[in-house]
């Protein structure tokens, strides 16, 4: 299977020959009362919204994290994928409500990022050769597209998404 995560900034694909069922160890994600699935989403958020491509290319451990990370939320959402399918999960910018930004703030500090991020999963496609950058792309489209009337709806929610509002406004 194929897995896809699209941050903010960075997009990072690979293969997962199986999703993990049980919540990981991310080394650098220690905290006392235990992680919880938003503090993956956001760790995983801050990962891929700091420039992280040249850190995944080189860094072997930060690389494994990011894809444990995106195979146990991927095995949250979709535990039944299989082999020959491609999904494709967005990790977007949250806005942060007036009124709550402290609450906001505390959960985004828990991971040592700046935003609080939300988990998109786009429906799962398939037959995905990883190889051919064409059908990853074709993939990549079919999966944003059939997600835009979900990111309409939820478009204020994601004011400081800047990837989400300008996909959003190119198809205007």
């Amino acid at each position: 299977m194929i897995i896809r995560l699209m941050g903010e900034i960075d997009i990072h694909s690979f293969r997962a020959d199986s999703l993990l069922l049980e919540q990981p160890v991310i080394s650098n994600l220690k905290m006392p009362d235990g992680i919880s699935e938003s503090d993956m989403i956001n760790w995983l958020g801050w990962a891929l919204d700091s420039g992280a491509a040249i850190r995944l290319e080189e860094d072997e451990e930060f690389r494994g994290q990011v894809e444990t990370a995106g195979r146990y939320l991927t095995g949250l959402r979709q535990p039944s994928m299989k082999d020959e399918q491609f999904i494709m999960l967005l990790i977007l910018r949250e806005r942060w409500p007036v009124g709550s930004k402290a609450k906001f703030k505390a959960i985004a500090d828990r991971v040592g990022a700046s935003h609080t991020y939300h988990l998109m999963a786009c429906p799962i496609q398939k037959g995905v050769d990883f190889d051919d950058d064409e059908a990853m792309s074709s993939a990549e489209a079919k999966s944003l597209h059939a997600m835009v009337p979900v990111m309409k709806q939820s478009r204020k929610q994601f004011a400081n998404s800047s990837g989400l509002q300008q996909f959003l406004k190119n198809l205007s």
